[in-house]
């Protein structure tokens, strides 16, 4: 009779602390933590020149290889403007030889430059500690747009010359190296998880063209120039660590009544 008091009252003492446990206690039950290796950059810079100044804004997605992800990279679009700071910017043809193997280069001198373009582009990074990183960007394809402008052009074989206008060239492609294209080098200090201060060196081509071959069989007229610039890259959804992208929230799952 003891031993069947004692079963009794102990298996009611099991029933009560196991009610306890489901109906007053939530219990969480953690996953393992997982890693996106995909970040995304904002990024705005601006650019000056001997002759031209610059500005940019632009989106990258970038894919980190690795469990530290120190070497990034990925494909973005990017805005881009340019103008001049003198009151004419030279635009060169290509190359030319005369009948003794001398080489020329037509000259067109474009009225206060204004144009743009908007471009896919490939991007590329290294961290290399936690604060410093290197990294470089190239246009690839895009347009371009702008208004005509007025132009003196110059023929530097006879010296002849002409007034006329030149216009943007609508199409911008690589490898034929043509329209506006914007390429950078650059060195970033991470001062926040979140926000970076890059300065670098921009390779800025421009491209004008003429209603007609003018001169030597040319209509097209580009402007080669090396700015520095500096800027700034935003990238969101990231967490405090400092090489990896934003850690994914741990997935909670709260076990309701009746599940125990």
């Amino acid at each position: 009779m003891q031993k069947l008091l004692f079963t009794f009252f102990y298996s009611l003492s099991l029933l009560f602390i196991c009610t306890n446990l489901s109906f007053g206690q939530v219990v969480k039950v953690k996953k393992n933590k997982t890693i996106s290796h995909w970040q995304h950059r904002f990024t705005l810079a601006l650019g000056a020149g001997e002759e031209l100044g610059a500005g940019s804004l632009g989106y990258a997605a970038m894919y980190g290889f690795g469990e530290s992800q120190r070497f990034r990279i990925g494909l973005g679009v990017r805005l881009n403007l340019a103008l001049g700071i003198t009151d004419s910017v030279p635009y060169c043809s290509k190359k030319y030889e005369d009948e003794l193997g001398n080489s020329y280069k037509d000259s067109l001198l474009v009225e206060e430059p204004f144009l743009g373009s908007a471009n896919l582009g490939f991007y590329m990074s290294y961290d290399i500690n936690d604060r410093w990183e290197i990294g470089a960007s190239t246009d690839l394809v895009g347009f371009g747009f702008g208004n005509k402008k007025n132009a003196f052009l110059i023929n530097s074989l006879t010296r002849d010359t002409l007034s006329t206008e030149a216009e943007v060239r609508s199409l911008v492609q690589l490898p034929k190296v043509r329209g506006t294209l914007n390429n950078e080098f650059f060195v970033g200090y991470k001062f926040n998880p979140r926000w970076r201060l890059r300065v670098g060196v921009q390779y800025l081509l421009t491209e004008y063209l003429t209603p007609e071959k003018f001169f030597n069989d040319n209509d097209e007229y580009r402007n080669n120039a090396i700015l520095g610039f500096i800027g700034i890259t935003f990238t969101p959804f990231n967490n405090d660590a400092v090489n990896c992208p934003k850690f994914k929230k741990e997935k909670i799952h709260y076990l309701k009544e009746g599940e125990m």
